[in-house]
């Protein structure tokens, strides 16, 4: 329950092109003609876009539970099912760490919208607070990497052991057909609606956990860019020790002499 309470304040149920923080900052930043706009909308638009492409697994998901109700194939059914239950599981672990990286660039933004009532535009260059994204957004196109890789190797098992199966079935007709004084089939059956069946819910979640590392791999570039142009721009510290340093000769001057002398 804590843990509920603490993504809700962080405002992560919310699509985050919806969120508050992330809306005010992204205004700001376009309203001061800010170059890190592009860079910084072009990293939520791709936020978004995972957001997006795992509601639609979920929904491919429920829909393959809802057709295997109606399967009469109970052995199949149960494998399905079974299948179906891990791929959620791996679309779950995904939404968390989604979620993660969604309640990183809120706080991101508040801080940043902190900084800048306090010191003014140079305060957003305090964008390079993004640059704890990286191992999060790493983590995603790691782990959808991964997932698309293991969905892809459980196709080609199934694959396999199609041609296998209707290889056997072959054997098995041909040597009925020469009992019987026929001739013997040279090409064996391919795939066939059980592998077709058993293959579905692996193309689904491939197909999202590509979309998934293609918006991280979005993402990230982005970010590198955030980085670079925060590097080339002065940090709120460099501009206060610049300015010191510009009133310090100032100070240090010894006061003019008024004795006749001088004059």
């Amino acid at each position: 329950m804590a843990e509920e309470r603490k993504q809700t304040d962080l405002g992560t149920e919310t699509p985050i092109a919806e969120n508050e923080q992330v809306r005010a900052l992204l205004a700001l930043l376009k309203e001061k003609d800010s170059p890190a706009y592009a860079d910084f909308a072009e990293l939520i638009e791709s936020v978004t876009g995972m957001e997006k492409r795992l509601s639609i697994a979920v929904g491919e998901l429920a829909t393959m539970r809802e057709d295997l109700q109606k399967m009469q194939d109970h052995s199949l059914k149960a494998s399905l099912q079974k299948t179906c239950k891990a791929l959620e599981g791996n679309i779950s672990s995904m939404q968390q760490k989604l979620s993660g990286l969604k309640g990183k660039i809120v706080a991101g933004c508040r801080h940043i919208l902190a900084d800048f009532k306090e010191c003014g535009t140079v305060a957003l260059n305090g964008i390079t607070h993004f640059l704890h994204l990286k191992p999060a957004l790493e983590a995603i196109r790691q782990g959808a990497e991964n997932h698309q890789q293991a969905s892809s190797r459980a196709m080609e098992r199934i694959d396999a052991f199609a041609s296998e199966y209707h290889e056997a079935g072959k054997h098995l007709k041909n040597m009925r057909l020469a009992l019987m004084g026929e001739e013997p089939v040279q090409q064996a059956k391919t795939g066939g609606e059980i592998a077709h069946y058993a293959k579905a819910p692996y193309r689904a979640s491939r197909a999202c956990m590509g979309a998934m590392k293609k918006n991280a791999e979005k993402a990230m570039a982005a970010l590198k860019k955030l980085e670079q142009a925060a590097e080339r721009r002065p940090s709120v510290l460099e501009s206060m020790r610049e300015q010191a340093a510009k009133l310090e000769p100032a100070k240090n001057q010894p006061a003019p002499s008024h004795d006749k002398g001088s004059r």
